[in-house]
């Protein structure tokens, strides 16, 4: 996306976000949704931006269906290793 800007004579903003240091399953599963939940807004809003330029457009629109993705797939895992218990999720994940 960026050289996208680039090409479009934008310069982009790097920004460095610290992700906090996590230990505990759930609670990472937590922080991932709830980071998810606030970006899939924000991430609309750019979406709305490029009205006619459709190149950005798409690349925006396929990035949101991947967070959306991401999302769900946090949101299904979420209550998984209280359902299954931790070590039989923890499995469950190393074999993928």
């Amino acid at each position: 996306m960026n050289t996208r800007l680039i090409e479009l004579g934008e310069t982009p903003e790097v920004e460095i976000v610290k992700y906090p240091v996590i230990t505990d399953i759930k609670k990472m599963l937590e922080y991932d949704c709830k980071d998810a939940a606030e970006a899939l807004p924000m991430m609309s809003k750019q979406f709305s931006l490029f009205e006619d330029d459709y190149v950005s457009k798409d690349m925006v629109q396929k990035f949101i269906v991947e967070e959306q993705n991401h999302f769900n797939w946090v949101r299904q895992h979420l209550s998984l290793p209280e359902e299954i218990g931790m070590e039989n999720y923890l499995i469950e994940q190393l074999g993928k």
